[in-house]
C-alpha cells in the first residue's frame, strides 16, 4: 500500500469491529480512507482473507468488491515515484475510544450496578487482549478463556454449542450469571447461560432485539437463513423484517438502505445502526448485559421467553465445478412447491422451511432446515441430503 503512494496506520492485532469503528469515526488524527481487516471470521486456522472496509466502517458492496478484485487482476493501481512513498505509523489508541463510546451506548453504568460475573472465551483470537479492557469500560467481573492472541485456536473458532465446553464448564465451576463465545475477529458471539445451557447462535440476535425494539422501533434486516424467532420477534415489535443474502455486507447495506434499526444473523453477528453499522461482538455482548442489568432477569428466563424452534445445518462438500449445477438440480427436487431463489433455494410451509445454498467462502453446498418440531427439522434436512449425496460422489 506505502508503494502506491497511501499512509498506513497500523493497528496491530484488532478486532474487525474496532478498525471499523477507528476507519469510520477515527477522527482527524485517521482522516482514514478505508480499512483492511486480515482475518478469516469463523474458519478455522488454515484460512485466511483480506475483508476490505470503505469509509464508513462498512464491508464493500458486492460490485466494490468486485471492482477490487478487477483493479489487482489488471494491475491498474497507482504506482508511486520513491519520493512519494507513502509512511507507516503505529497507533495504540483507537481501542480506548472506542470501548468509551460503547461504554455509552450500552449505559455501562447499569451494568457496573448490577455486579455480574462474566466468562468470555476469546478462541485466543483478535479480541483476546481486549477482554480485560471490555471487562473495566462495561464495570463487569471478567473470567476469561483463552485470552492469549498465540497464533492457535483451542478449538473451532465457530461460536456454536458444539464449541462451548470449556465456558460451560467454568460458569458452573465460579458461578458466573452469563457466558460469551467468540469467533476469531470478535464479528460474532453465541451465549451460554447461567445454568450452564449453551444456547444455539441463533438466539443471539432475537436475544439483543427483543429488548432494544421496545426503545428503538425500526425495520430489521436479516438473511434467509436465520431462524424465525427474529420474525416472530419483529412482529411482536411492530417493525418490518426485511430479508437479504447471507453475508454481512448485503445485511449492512441494506441497513443502511432501508433505514433499518438492527441487522443480524444466525451465525451471531449483530449490528445496531445508532452505535455502527458493522456487526460487534462487543456491541452484542454489551447489549445482552444491558437486559439483564435492567430487568433483572437470569439469560435462562431471557432465552425462555422467545419463541422456540428447532434448526438444524449441515454442509456438503463439493467439487467447486460441479456446486452450482447442484443445487440447480435440487429445484426440481421441489417441482410443485413454491421455490424462492432469492440465495440459493428456500421452500416453506406453515411450520418450517428448508434453504439450499452455496457456501461463500468454501467449496460447500450448505442445508438449513427449521421446524416447530425438532424430528421434522431434520427430516427436511435429511431429504435434501439424501438427494444431493449421490450427485457429488
Amino acid at each position: 500500500m506505502t508503494s502506491t503512494g497511501c499512509d498506513v496506520v497500523d493497528l496491530g492485532v484488532c478486532p474487525t469491529p474496532i478498525l471499523q469503528y477507528s476507519t469510520r469515526k477515527g477522527g482527524r488524527r485517521l482522516r482514514a480512507r478505508g480499512g483492511v481487516s486480515i482475518t478469516a471470521g469463523h474458519n478455522d486456522i488454515a484460512w485466511n482473507a483480506l475483508a476490505f472496509i470503505g469509509p464508513e466502517g462498512t464491508s464493500l458492496n458486492v460490485f466494490q468488491g468486485q471492482e477490487v478484485l478487477d483493479i489487482y487482476h489488471l494491475g491498474k493501481f497507482r504506482k508511486a515515484p520513491v519520493g512519494a512513498i507513502g509512511r507507516v505509523r503505529e497507533d495504540n489508541g483507537q481501542a480506548g475510544r472506542y470501548f468509551a463510546s460503547l461504554a455509552r451506548f450500552c449505559r455501562a453504568g447499569e451494568i457496573r450496578r448490577a455486579g455480574l460475573k462474566v466468562v468470555i472465551d476469546g478462541v485466543s483470537g483478535a479480541a483476546a487482549p481486549y477482554l480485560a479492557p471490555f471487562a473495566e469500560a462495561l464495570g463487569f467481573a471478567l473470567v476469561p478463556v483463552n485470552d492469549e492472541p498465540n497464533g492457535f485456536f483451542p478449538h473451532d473458532p465457530e461460536p456454536r454449542p458444539r464449541n462451548a465446553q470449556q465456558v460451560v464448564a467454568v460458569i458452573k465451576a465460579v458461578g458466573a450469571q452469563a457466558g460469551f463465545l467468540l469467533n476469531s475477529d470478535a464479528s460474532r458471539v453465541s451465549v451460554v447461560a447461567e445454568d450452564g445451557e449453551p444456547l444455539s447462535e441463533e438466539y443471539t440476535f432475537p436475544l439483543v432485539a427483543n429488548d432494544y425494539l421496545r426503545s428503538h422501533p425500526g425495520p430489521v434486516v436479516a438473511n434467509f437463513s436465520t431462524s424465525r424467532m427474529i420474525e416472530d420477534v419483529a412482529r411482536a415489535r411492530n417493525c418490518p423484517l426485511i430479508r437479504t443474502k447471507v453475508g454481512q455486507s448485503y445485511a449492512i447495506q441494506a441497513l443502511l438502505q432501508e433505514g433499518g434499526v438492527l441487522a443480524g444473523e444466525g451465525s451471531g453477528g449483530v449490528a445496531a445502526a445508532a452505535f455502527q453499522p458493522a456487526f460487534d461482538a462487543f456491541l452484542t455482548m454489551g447489549l445482552v448485559l444491558g437486559v439483564m442489568a435492567r430487568t433483572g432477569k437470569p439469560l435462562s428466563q431471557l432465552a425462555g421467553e422467545l419463541p422456540r424452534y428447532h434448526i438444524v445445518k449441515e454442509k456438503i462438500h463439493c467439487p467447486p465445478a460441479r456446486i452450482h449445477s447442484i443445487v440447480d438440480e435440487v429445484r426440481g427436487h421441489f417441482r410443485g412447491h413454491d421455490v424462492d431463489t432469492s440465495d440459493g433455494l428456500r421452500v416453506e410451509d406453515r411450520s418450517g422451511w428448508v434453504q439450499v445454498r452455496t457456501s461463500g467462502t468454501e467449496p460447500m453446498i450448505r442445508v438449513i432446515a427449521e421446524d416447530l418440531d425438532q424430528e421434522k427439522a431434520r427430516e427436511r434436512a435429511d431429504e435434501v441430503i439424501r438427494f444431493i449425496t449421490p450427485l457429488v460422489q
